[in-house]
């Protein structure tokens, strides 16, 4: 299975052991973590496939990172658009997650009409939080990377 612990240290360990440097492995955490929780749902693998064309990322790192966000991302759609309601003061939102989730199952082309300007705010909202999660997942990745290949690196000498 994708999700496993060992899986995802083992992805990371042979990114760094084939010379990604950490700086690089942070990168492309904080870009999968924020690419990933996009308010708009199926567009995630694209815009992270994108970004690591653009910036020069490992793509199967930034799409492990994004795949483990889908159900975080899930999780905030709701309060994105809630708190777009609030902080653009528009009316508020008239559909609960169940209503959601059963149009999208049965009447996708109403689910679109009906939600276009709801998914804008969210947008919205996570155009406003994008920038600072980005370097705060940046930071901290870039910190635990350094960490990484530093006790890598000591082990190996050692042996």
């Amino acid at each position: 299975m994708i999700f496993k612990k060992d899986y995802i240290k083992n992805v990371i360990a042979q990114a760094l052991y084939q010379g990604l440097t950490p700086r690089k492995l942070a990168l492309t955490c904080a870009f999968g973590a924020v690419l990933g929780i996009f308010p708009l749902f199926g567009i995630t693998t694209l815009l992270c496939f994108a970004a690591a064309f653009l910036f020069r990322l490992n793509i199967p790192i930034i799409q492990l990172v994004n795949y483990l966000m889908a159900p975080l991302q899930l999780i905030l759609i709701i309060p994105f658009i809630k708190i777009g309601i609030s902080v653009f003061k528009l009316r508020p939102f008239p559909y609960s997650s169940d209503q959601l989730l059963f149009l999208f199952r049965n009447d996708l082309w109403t689910l679109v009409k009906e939600t276009g300007l709801a998914v804008a705010i969210a947008i919205g909202v996570w155009t406003l939080l994008a920038i600072p999660v980005f370097f705060i997942i940046f930071y901290a990745c870039f910190w635990l990377a350094n960490q990484w290949k530093r006790r890598s690196h000591r082990e190996l000498k050692s042996q």
